[in-house]
């Protein structure tokens, strides 16, 4: 049914609150109908007051405290709240406030009740304290990616509250920016892009910062409201007796980025077969091609190394003989990708020059890579002296030389990459015919004649340190005399240092693999 209103009368009304949710009623009289009509009209803005009808200033945040229907209401960053419990802070949201107009809207109240307002405490400021931007600096630097949070009061009312992303971008409505987490500095800005057309008359506006049509309009917000909650590290000196090595080189906080643009990575995945009982002539399809390393373990956790061959190119394992395995097994592969990195971000997005060559599921672990670049056993020095104290290891004569040659040149040393060790070594006479093999590091190896060849055997190999041919020792050798001797090998130093964080145990067992990879394996 429809009604059309014939005629207006106006008259005084007394308001009150409506009886029920946020709805308000209205009676009117339809034109032939002795009765009056009601009819509901449902109120989706809260009702609105203005708490300076008398002066223009802006209100300043915290200040303002009313009554309305029973209810005490009050302001907090932007937010009008009522039901405070003293002993908690907690209270219950009942709308917003404009600081800038004075305007506050309440959206929860007693249903029922005047509508009138008794106004107990407002502050007003005529200073210009709102700033649409702020840089500042965190007093405690570095600052721990993520752990800034922002928070800023609006001059229209409202709360703005953002946190930083691990990149130090800071996004959100109303609001963009950044930080830097190693020196603290933070640059914000608060406001929203809105399309350029339009705008062009006012003062903020600037045509060269519209970008595909879009600009940063400025929103205010009271400078006095802007705080911030950060986490900082702080660090211990590093004690170099404890670490083991001098620490000034090391950065501030001890830790050294193990993943750099123009650097190598290795990316890797471990899969297990189920435990198996295999026989002879058995063979076993993994799944996967192109395999970096395989490895069958028996039932006791043992590494087993004989009885069966494999196939990394076609992924499969074939077993030979079986005999004395402790059954089941398992078998477990790996496939690997070396790539190297363009890019590396703080959230832990790495980017790398070429595509991998294999999918890797999740669960797959991304590993540092140290380049040893080629490497190739060869001897680094030779020369002979009168005699030897025993302990001085020079890489010089000290005192006279020998009268024996020793003839390097057309007969030198022969070390090959399997066998041969970074080490220092002395050849001394025990006799004009014999000599004692002397390591830096190894020790003694034993006494031999120098008219076959000396060849010292390896144990961790079972092959030859060095092989040194008779030809090479002249005439003129007496007791006493020294040939000294360098060999550099192919293993590559490394140091390995683990740091452990103080705090609570989180783990029981805790381990890290070194790996050693190859391109080209020569003897």
């Amino acid at each position: 049914m429809a009604f059309k209103l014939q005629t207006t009368t106006y008259g005084l009304a007394v308001g009150r609150m409506p009886l029920s949710g946020v709805m308000m009623k209205a009676r009117f009289q339809v034109g032939g109908t002795p009765a009056p009509q009601l009819q509901s009209v449902v109120s989706t803005q809260g009702v609105k007051f203005d708490l300076t009808t008398r002066f223009g200033e802006a209100l300043v945040p915290g200040s303002v405290n009313f009554l309305l229907g029973g209810k005490r209401y009050f302001d907090r960053l932007g937010s009008l709240f009522t039901d405070l419990e003293v002993a908690t802070g907690a209270a219950t949201a009942a709308g917003t406030v404009n600081y800038s107009t004075g305007e506050a809207t309440v959206t929860n109240w007693v249903p029922g009740q005047p509508a009138g307002i008794t106004l107990t405490s407002l502050l007003t400021s005529t200073g210009d304290n709102t700033v649409s931007g702020a840089t500042f600096r965190v007093p405690v630097a570095p600052v721990r990616p993520g752990q800034l949070q922002i928070l800023a009061t609006r001059v229209l009312g409202g709360l703005i509250n953002v946190t930083a992303a691990l990149d130090g971008k800071i996004t959100g409505t109303g609001v963009r920016g950044k930080v830097e987490y190693e020196t603290g500095v933070v640059g914000i800005e608060f406001g929203a892009m809105v399309a350029a057309a339009g705008n062009e008359s006012q003062a903020w506006y600037d045509a060269s910062k519209v970008v595909a049509g879009q600009i940063w309009k400025p929103a205010f917000v009271f400078a006095e409201t802007i705080r911030f909650n950060a986490v900082a590290y702080s660090y211990l000196p590093i004690d170099a007796t404890l670490l083991g090595i001098d620490p000034v080189r090391l950065p501030q906080d001890g830790r050294v980025p193990i993943y750099r643009k123009g650097g190598p990575v290795v990316f890797g995945h471990k899969k297990t077969t189920a435990p198996a009982a295999v026989g002879n002539g058995d063979v076993v399809n993994l799944g996967r091609q192109r395999l970096a390393r395989v490895k069958v373990i028996g039932a006791n956790g043992v590494t087993i190394n004989t009885g069966y061959t494999h196939d990394l190119e076609l992924g499969t394992v074939t077993f030979t003989d079986v005999s004395g395995y402790s059954q089941p097994v398992r078998i477990e592969d790996r496939i690997e990708d070396m790539a190297l990195v363009t890019d590396v971000q703080i959230n832990g997005q790495i980017a790398l020059a070429q595509p991998l060559t294999h999918d890797y599921p999740a669960g797959s672990i991304v590993s540092s890579a140290i380049m040893a670049g080629d490497r190739k056993a060869r001897v680094s020095l030779v020369f002979d002296q009168l005699a030897w104290n025993g302990t001085t290891w020079s890489d010089a004569v000290v005192g006279d030389g020998a009268v024996g040659q020793f003839n390097d040149i057309d007969f030198p040393i022969v070390v090959k990459n399997r066998g041969a060790l970074t080490e220092r070594w002395i050849l001394k006479f025990i006799t004009s015919g014999t000599v004692q093999v002397i390591g830096e590091h190894v020790g003694v190896l034993g006494t031999f004649p120098i008219v076959s060849a000396i060849a010292p055997i390896n144990p961790g190999t079972g092959t030859p340190y060095m092989t040194i041919d008779p030809r090479s020792f002249g005439e003129g050798w007496i007791p006493s005399n020294v040939i000294r001797i360098n060999t550099i090998g192919t293993p590559f130093p490394v140091w390995g240092i683990r740091t452990v964080q103080p705090g609570a145990v989180t783990v029981l067992d805790d381990k890290a693999t070194l790996l050693g990879r190859g391109d080209i394996n020569r003897p």
